[in-house]
């Protein structure tokens, strides 16, 4: 994992209303485009993840990266 990556790790994942989501445990990137695929969100554990429309293993939800509306000291999902 390069030093940019490592300094996302660990930062709020929101949704459009700012309420907590979960927290950003990987980032998954296109290897011929270098541009971000997805992220790996560990989800709050007040979120049911079987109600979500994305893949989740365990705890992590595989959100893609059309989702995100915002990238900085928070990350701002689009719903």
């Amino acid at each position: 994992m390069s030093s940019f990556s490592g300094e996302f790790l660990k930062r709020s994942v929101v949704d459009i209303n700012g309420d907590l989501f979960g927290h950003l445990v990987d980032i998954v990137i296109e290897p011929r485009s270098g541009e971000i695929a997805e992220i790996l969100v560990e989800v709050t554990s007040e979120i049911d993840l079987s109600k979500l429309p994305w893949p989740s293993e365990g705890s992590v939800c595989h959100v893609p990266a059309q989702e995100i509306s915002q990238i900085g000291s928070r990350i701002v999902l689009r719903r």
